[in-house]
């Protein structure tokens, strides 16, 4: 996913990650106590793609991600890069 800065592409590939039920509800929950933790609690969707414990705390995607989504049908690679201009 490729977009500008705070665009949402980290939140946009979690919601998709959990949607499609890559990423279980545990720790969909984990996630989202973590985040309201460090007063970050509208990021718990972005903490699916952004592993890294810098991303987290500043709230930025820092490296490229990538997850691969599998369906009964299909196998997806997503890839969740920086919104800086370099990556765009």
């Amino acid at each position: 996913v490729a977009g500008h800065v705070d665009t949402g592409k980290s939140t946009l590939m979690g919601q998709l990650l959990v949607k499609t039920g890559q990423i279980d509800q545990r720790t969909v929950r984990k996630y989202k106590r973590e985040s309201e933790a460090i007063g970050k609690g509208s990021f718990f969707l972005a903490w699916c793609t952004d592993e890294d414990p810098e991303e987290r705390a500043h709230g930025v995607t820092i490296d490229c991600a990538q997850k691969l989504i599998e369906t009964a049908t299909k196998r997806v690679t997503v890839l969740d890069a920086p919104g800086h201009a370099d990556f765009v």
